[in-house]
């Protein structure tokens, strides 16, 4: 290859890098999202805009069966719930840390003619509680007294049975067992999140009321200390 076929070369090489240097930016500033609070994106919707959107999970607001699932989200520092809420679309794989009172971090594009964030990218926060045993019943105990037991705030400690933990909305959420490999159960509903540390066999306490059916309805599920 002759000198002037050689510098010809490096100048096409050149521009090309340059070109797909432009590219790469501009693609990267389409896609790259905003991360803002919901009382942050509630004061400035940009339509067509992506952002990532962090709030807690409104409780009652959203149903895994419906297509795509939606929900809301509130300003985690929103303690009184009177602020904005965000109406959600999430066609995504759910994390099992999903549930009532969630801490989600949602990146989407807001929607403007329907109102809602579309979203196929949420994490979840949801940081292990511990509560102590000593004042709970067991399952056997409560399943003996269960007829007298129906609709009584109490808490129940025992063992996530094996096989038995569902993911966000299944009911029940799980079986709680005596202890390891015993057969008395109680099946457990529970529409909060539960942190990654509620495993199989992790021993718990969870707080609640025993209803008609015989289903233990949770409104608290903490690790055992």
């Amino acid at each position: 290859m002759n000198k002037r076929a050689r510098n010809r070369l490096i100048g096409i090489t050149a521009i090309i890098l340059v070109l797909l240097g432009l590219l790469f930016v501009t693609v990267m500033n389409k896609s790259a999202a905003t991360n803002l609070s919901v009382k942050q994106f509630a004061a400035k919707k940009t339509d067509g805009k992506r952002v990532q959107v962090s709030g807690t999970v409104v409780a009652g607001s959203w149903n895994k069966q419906t297509n795509p699932m939606k929900f809301q989200i509130r300003d985690s520092a929103d303690s009184k719930g009177t602020g904005p809420v965000i109406d959600v679309q999430y066609t995504g794989s759910l994390p099992e840390t999903f549930g009532d009172g969630v801490q989600a971090i949602i990146t989407g594009t807001w929607m403007a003619s329907g109102s809602f964030l579309k979203s196929s990218d949420m994490t979840t926060k949801c940081p292990s509680k511990y509560a102590t045993a000593t004042d709970a019943y067991t399952v056997g105990d409560l399943l003996k007294r269960k007829t007298a037991m129906v609709d009584i705030p109490i808490k129940v400690a025992g063992v996530v049975g094996p096989g038995s933990l569902g993911g966000p909305g299944t009911s029940p959420r799980f079986q709680l067992l005596n202890a390891a490999g015993a057969t008395e159960k109680l099946p457990v509903d529970f529409v909060g999140g539960l942190p990654d540390t509620v495993k199989e066999g992790a021993k718990v306490v969870v707080t609640g009321s025993l209803d008609a059916q015989g289903t233990f309805v949770a409104t608290a599920v903490a690790l055992s200390k």
